[in-house]
């Protein structure tokens, strides 16, 4: 009798560790099923291409089955469809940067329903107040307005480049359709004026563009051409490609001589840097490939470990010249 009953109990264990195995199992197999989407909202631009391939590699890395890329080309069509096709397919977290921030409701209306996770890049996704509606991994866009205003000022100063203000202007190429670029020129505009009191309020000019270095170029030439008593300009700008668009400007207008920029980004400062002569000066330097490690990181442990997203993190900038760039990016 006692047999029977040490056999049974025995059988009644191994069945139990055999069961207890099997859940663990099956969660590992789901959890290495994962597919994660990265969305930008263009793929033209160097930045979001080194952001996406970061996102993409380090979501892989962390043992995502499959990445899908997606570009909206600015478009919110574009951009609605693919979000629409992610969700029928069922992917399990999405890395968004919005080609149109007043898409953000309606993307996190349709992510939740899904129970897809989120995570905003760049840009964040926000409410009409401004409030975030999912966690944002972007860069300090305030203190990279003032690091930028601050070598820029610094700059004139040392090169007496202040001596003639009522033919000197300010030019600062913003996009006020996207609330992470707004602080970045609010940051420009703000700490101009503390360190140049005396500067003409009607020499410094807003010129508006969507991120693209196109419209960069016919917005800051507009502005030129109205304002031709203006001979030396002083250019910063929301991201790298309003530089440039401004810099063709200039350019095409006989001005780049004595004009000043200081850009934001890297991948045409490097160029430019290289040039015997040219207005800019500078780049506050962000890494996208930080910004897409870190998005990437933070989905994965989510989706892999249950972590909270953490609600804002941002990625701080550091100053290139043609002096150092070689040895801060380079390398």
């Amino acid at each position: 009798m006692n047999r029977k009953l040490l056999l049974a109990l025995f059988m009644i264990f191994t069945t139990l560790i055999f069961s207890c195995d099997t859940v663990p199992s099956k969660e590992i197999t789901k959890k290495s099923d994962l597919v994660i989407a990265v969305v930008y909202k263009t793929l033209d631009e160097a930045w979001f291409q080194e952001e996406s391939e970061a996102a993409k590699n380090q979501a892989l890395k962390m043992g995502a089955k499959e990445v899908i890329t997606i570009d909206a080309k600015m478009n919110p069509d574009v951009y609605l469809s693919a979000l629409d096709s992610l969700i029928t397919q069922k992917v399990d977290g999405i890395l968004i940067c919005i080609p149109d921030q007043k898409l953000s409701k309606i993307t996190i209306d349709r992510c939740k329903k899904s129970n897809i996770a989120v995570i905003a890049c760049d840009d964040p996704l926000t409410d009409n107040e401004g409030n975030y509606l999912a966690p944002f991994v972007g860069i300090d866009s305030s203190k990279i307005g003032r690091d930028m205003t601050n070598f820029l000022v610094d700059y004139l100063k040392k090169n007496n480049k202040l001596t003639n203000l009522e033919s000197s202007g300010l030019l600062l190429m913003s996009m006020d359709s996207v609330s992470s670029c707004i602080p970045r020129t609010e940051g420009q505009l703000e700490t101009f004026k503390n360190k140049l009191p005396s500067f003409p309020k009607e020499n410094i000019f807003q010129a508006e563009y969507n991120g693209q270095s196109e419209k960069s170029f016919y917005s800051a030439a507009s502005t030129i051409t109205n304002n031709k008593n203006i001979k030396n300009w002083f250019i910063m700008s929301a991201n790298e490609a309003g530089t440039i668009g401004a810099i063709k400007a200039l350019e095409q207008s006989g001005l780049s001589r004595n004009a000043v920029a200081v850009g934001v980004g890297n991948y045409v400062a490097k160029d430019e840097f290289q040039k015997e002569k040219s207005p800019l000066i500078a780049s506050a330097y962000i890494s996208a490939t930080k910004v897409g490690q870190i998005a990437a990181q933070e989905l994965m442990e989510n989706l892999l470990l249950n972590k909270n997203i953490p609600k804002k993190y941002l990625v701080k900038d550091k100053i290139i010249t043609k002096d150092n760039y070689q040895n801060l990016i380079l390398k």
